[in-house]
């Protein structure tokens, strides 16, 4: 891994945090849906969770565009 600072690794859990939590969120409503649409809530929280394993590119080490 690279060398981080105590800031850019509390950002990166907290963004991992958010994924994680809304790819099970959404896992948890397409189980309750009983209907044919369920798969699309169940596939969104998937790539939810997926992505959360990936590190964000934009907004660390003073590299952010938005300014």
């Amino acid at each position: 891994m690279q060398n981080d600072s105590r800031n850019t690794k509390l950002l990166l859990w907290v963004n991992r945090a958010i994924r994680w939590g809304m790819g099970i969120t959404f896992i948890s409503i397409g189980m309750m849906i009983k209907e044919e649409g369920r798969w699309f809530a169940l596939a969104f929280g998937a790539a939810f969770i997926i992505s959360g394993f990936f590190r964000p590119r934009r907004c660390i080490d003073g590299n952010c565009p938005i300014d």
